[in-house]
């Protein structure tokens, strides 16, 4: 399975995203930022990527809509797809614009957002399939690598709730047990917590 993700670059965050839910899921996922480095042809790594792909994503928009790059990749994957059969055409609408008169026929994915029903919805569209647990163990995993902080007394470097990194920190003895107590406060979100 090789997953080519076609999109505006002013869409690039969500392509992002479901690269990741694709990627986690160990499916070759084919994503420009992650495919083409410095000093590289833009059209001989896009032919690269195009060339043997079973699963062509498109992530329609007002952005994809008057992008040239987007409507050659999608006017040489239909006719590859006419003429072979394959790739797999999966239409993402990220917002109102209609599709192509082309793809009219072809179900599509409305994306809301990055939402888990979205995540599922891409790798079933793929795989047929349901996702596995690898995206959220791998989620979780980041979360404790970046949230921890082993020289603070709470070890934590972010607040749990938003994932802000504006906390303040202190100290608060209590004179009747002679206990030195550290306290941990977010100042976006209010979280708090404390810890001898």
């Amino acid at each position: 399975m090789h997953v080519f993700i076609s999109h505006n670059k002013l869409d690039k965050e969500v392509a992002r995203e479901i690269a990741v839910f694709l990627a986690s899921e160990n499916i070759n996922v084919w994503f420009g930022e992650w495919e083409i480095s410095a000093g590289n042809s833009f059209v001989e790594q896009i032919n690269k990527g195009l060339l043997g792909c079973t699963h062509f994503l498109i992530l329609w928009s007002s952005n994809a809509a008057t992008s040239n790059w987007v409507r050659r990749e999608l006017q040489s994957t239909l006719a590859q797809a006419i003429k072979e059969g394959i790739p797999r055409i999966i239409p993402i609408i990220l917002d109102d614009t209609p599709l192509p008169e082309l793809m009219a026929d072809i179900r599509y994915l409305r994306y809301k957002g990055g939402s888990e029903e979205d995540r599922r919805s891409i790798v079933n569209s793929v795989t047929g399939g349901e996702p596995s647990m690898n995206f959220i163990k791998a989620i979780v995993k980041k979360y404790h690598e970046i949230i921890k902080d082993a020289e603070d007394p709470l070890g934590l470097k972010a607040c749990p709730k938003c994932g802000s990194t504006n906390l303040k920190g202190g100290t608060f003895t209590d004179p009747d047990r002679d206990k030195l107590y550290y306290i941990l406060e977010c100042k976006e979100c209010g979280w708090g917590d404390w810890t001898q």
